[in-house]
């Protein structure tokens, strides 16, 4: 399947599972990317930013673009760099923290992005759970 027709396929489930989630420059822009939105249960919206370079070959960074994020005292998670216990990887120039969904040996090009969000979405609820209790997101997610 050529890139094109795997980026529309894959627009299209985003859309169809993800309310406000989609492809931004599918034509070949140069911001081509994941944008939405994602409500947690407590919620709280969160905003994420896929960009997809080497998309399906390798798995695409993942970034949290708002609100920017601190860590239960108060401490910007963007500033604490790579961090295993987080499920961190070093955030990106405009202080959006980058999250680790899946490790380079666990990709595929089979993987959607559905799953990568779903991911997203599954850190998501592990960092408010951080926020209320101070565990690191390892006490709440095994690393994939």
């Amino acid at each position: 399947m050529d890139l094109a027709r795997r980026l529309q396929l894959e627009d299209n489930l985003l859309r169809r599972h993800f309310y406000g989630f989609r492809i931004q420059d599918l034509q070949g822009g140069p911001n081509l990317g994941v944008v939405g939105t994602l409500t947690t249960n407590s919620a709280r919206r969160y905003s994420l930013w896929i960009p997809l370079e080497r998309f399906p070959g390798q798995a695409p960074r993942m970034y949290v673009v708002s609100p920017l994020l601190n860590d239960h005292k108060g401490n910007p998670l963007w500033e604490q760099g790579v961090r295993s216990d987080m499920h961190l990887l070093s955030a990106n120039e405009h202080r959006h923290v980058q999250i680790c969904h899946y490790q380079d040996s666990h990709w595929s090009i089979d993987v959607t992005l559905y799953k990568v969000v779903m991911k997203g979405r599954i850190w998501l609820e592990a960092y408010e759970s951080h926020l209320r209790t101070g565990n690191t997101i390892d006490y709440y997610l095994g690393h994939m």
